[in-house]
């Protein structure tokens, strides 16, 4: 066996050192490119068949969510895609919950922002001024209304929306995040 030189034992390490590191980076990086597929047990408890598949896949079928008649199951499968940052594969879904449940204002609310972000404002905000309709004293729908006409760029129909939001309860967060925009909006 030949004896190595302190130098070549240096350089030894060095490399060990190296190919450790690139090894586990692009192990990093390949897990977070590919995660894991979703298993069942990341599920809550009574998650049907239907809507895990729905959760894991990629491709939303619309059929069955148009014919599911249970809101909690839909109001699952739409907060989890518009987290994913589906919007448009949302709004189906979110007319589906409007059809079963007319009087909750949050799915307006949703309803409104999943349109905005998929690049439908006209119609989100006639769908929050629809939900403010059904309740005037919910704060949420008031502060979405404020920031998409902030976004259109209608500064006094967003002022009013906000100081409204601010107005049902400014020590709140929401209240709190109106004003964060007002101060936006006076700044401009």
């Amino acid at each position: 066996m030949p004896k190595l030189r302190p130098w070549q034992w240096v350089a030894f390490v060095v490399f060990l050192a190296f190919y450790g590191f690139a090894v586990f980076a692009l192990t990093r990086d390949y897990y977070l490119r590919h995660p894991a597929p979703a298993s069942a047990e990341q599920f809550p408890p009574g998650t049907s068949t239907w809507l895990q598949q729905q959760m894991r896949g990629p491709r939303l079928d619309a059929d069955a969510a148009r014919s599911e008649t249970d809101p909690i199951r839909l109001g699952q499968l739409a907060d989890h895609l518009f987290t994913q940052g589906r919007y448009a594969e949302t709004v189906p879904i979110y007319r589906r919950l409007l059809e079963l449940t007319p009087e909750d204002v949050e799915v307006y609310n949703d309803l409104g922002l999943a349109l905005h972000y998929s690049g439908k404002t006209g119609p989100a905000v006639e769908v929050l001024r629809r939900g403010i309709d059904q309740d005037p004293q919910h704060q949420r729908i008031w502060l979405s209304l404020g920031f998409v006409l902030a976004v259109l760029g209608d500064n006094p129909g967003a002022r009013e929306a906000l100081e409204r939001a601010r107005s049902l309860g400014a020590e709140t967060p929401i209240g709190e995040e109106a004003a964060r925009i007002l101060g936006k909006l006076d700044a401009d």
